[in-house]
């Protein structure tokens, strides 16, 4: 028995120090290749593991691998971080470039650009990497998380409502609203814009940034620039495309029929009532009437681009195509978004000291509106206030009223259906514009720029009665239409 315990040490002791000797000890100076001074803090990390080690004040750093046959990597803020495997080296000193592609990123700043590196003022860059990592329905959504000091805040969740952007807080009392510039036409609003077109969006917010707009750019200014083609580019077709459905991911627990019941027969008797006969038996009624889920549905979304760009040695250009569409979830095409977009970007060097291009989007918009934002006539308002007891429809397949609740509050499915209220729009906006090069950094531009919106609103009301009987008396008030059409 000893002596088995004693080969089993051997052997153990025998695979520790082979898994000891396989250890290896690495030791190393980081310095950065503009001024060859140490990177304090820089960070090695042993690839595959959790292992590693940070810089001293010196940049030295030392660490023990697994074996040789590891790697480290070595990596600092603002510089390109490097790889080396360990070999059978044990000292590694590292040299670390700096990132030019973040020193050089050029960033547009009122009438012109500058690199990032030579500005001084709040300015902040969404670019359409990063606009297409989300498929978002309105220009404004892009800003949401992406720009520091931005609220954008979306006042409802109908399918192409306006959202609230605010750059640093409230800055006047009348109207906050940043000032929107798109390749340099101002325009009021982007619910014309297509995310997809867009190349990048620029953020001023400071007063240095947006000092040249003078008194329209107290509230911030958005600078965006749209997609064009590039010089020396070989024709691209490019077709994007997305589906999705949407729907409540909550709802507010309501009273079933049994428990509106109970709670009615326990009022009418504190209140020294006969309860009602109808609701005598809670048992009986079951889970009755959901509302909520009665106004709910699944609402599909969805986008379709084509898009042709391309350029050559003097001349670049662009079109592209945009479909996108949306229902509600509350009320399905009764509270739908449709859009249709039309670009053509375009740009000629007729001569080395000439240029020439246009920037011309066309947009059609349809939205149909259900009404919000009121404490009488909302959907949502009536599916919460509206009793459990009630069905949606009659056995003659009518639409049923409630006997039970206040008049205000009238069968919401009913009030959907017999809701028309739509808008229409076509809107162009773009500019035609002459460049001359006069010297060197030196350029002077003119243009012509358009923004005109062609818009109609149509809103009918339908004479009804949801009693499906003019004369019955005990229709509440609300359910009742007069018998004429008004506007």
């Amino acid at each position: 028995m000893n002596t088995k315990l004693t080969y089993y040490t051997i052997a153990l002791l025998l695979l520790l120090s082979e898994a000891l000797s396989a250890q290896v000890s690495v030791s190393g100076r980081i310095t950065g290749a503009a001024d060859g001074q140490p990177l304090i803090g820089a960070t090695v990390a042993i690839e595959g593991t959790s292992g590693g080690a940070i810089a001293d004040i010196e940049g030295q750093f030392r660490l023990t691998a697994p074996s040789s046959e590891y790697v480290l990597v070595f990596s600092y803020t603002g510089m390109i971080s490097k790889k080396e495997k360990i070999g059978s080296r044990s000292v590694i000193d590292v040299v670390l470039d700096e990132n030019n592609a973040l020193i050089n990123e050029v960033v547009v700043v009122g009438y012109g650009s500058q690199k990032r590196s030579n500005i001084s003022g709040a300015v902040s860059t969404v670019t359409a990497a990063e606009i297409a990592e989300l498929p978002v329905l309105r220009v404004e959504q892009a800003l949401q998380g992406r720009t520091a000091g931005v609220q954008v805040t979306q006042n409802s969740g109908s399918p192409g409502s306006p959202l609230t952007v605010r750059i640093r807080g409230t800055g006047t009392i009348n109207n906050s609203d940043p000032l929107y510039i798109v390749d340099g036409v101002p325009v009021d609003g982007l619910d014309f814009l297509n995310p997809n077109d867009i190349e990048t969006m620029n953020v001023l917010k400071d007063a240095a940034s947006a000092a040249i707009y003078g008194s329209r750019g107290a509230n911030g200014v958005v600078l965006i620039t749209t997609k064009g083609g590039k010089k020396n580019q070989d024709g691209k077709v490019a077709y994007d495309a997305y589906f999705g459905m949407q729907s409540a991911w909550k709802k507010v627990n309501l009273l079933n029929a049994r428990e509106y019941a109970i709670l009615s027969n326990e009022a009418h008797i504190a209140a020294g009532q006969v309860p009602l006969p109808e609701l005598a038996n809670p048992e009986a009624l079951g889970n009755g009437t959901d509302w909520l889920d009665a106004i709910f549905g699944n609402a599909p979304m969805s986008s379709h681009q084509l898009s042709f760009s391309g350029g050559s040695e003097k001349s670049t250009y662009t079109v592209s195509g945009n479909y996108f569409d949306q229902e509600g979830i509350v009320g399905g095409d009764k509270a739908g978004f449709r859009r249709y977009t039309a670009r053509i970007n375009g740009t000629n060097t007729v001569k080395k000291w000439l240029s020439i291009g246009t920037n011309l989007g066309l947009t059609n918009l349809g939205r149909r509106f259900l009404p919000e934002n009121n404490e009488f006539t909302t959907p949502l308002v009536r599916a919460l206030n509206m009793d459990p007891v009630t069905p949606v429809r009659k056995d003659d397949g009518t639409y049923a009223y409630s006997r039970y609740s206040d008049t205000d509050i009238v069968n919401p499915v009913n009030a959907i259906e017999q809701t028309y209220d739509r808008w229409k729009s076509n809107r162009v906006v773009g500019a035609v514009f002459a460049e001359l090069t006069l010297a060197p950094g030196l350029r002077f531009r003119s243009s012509y720029s358009v923004d005109a919106t062609f818009a109609t609103r149509d809103i009918f009301y339908r004479a009804f009665d949801l009693s499906n009987d003019p004369l019955l008396s005990d229709a509440p008030a609300g359910e009742k239409k007069p018998d004429q059409f008004c506007c």
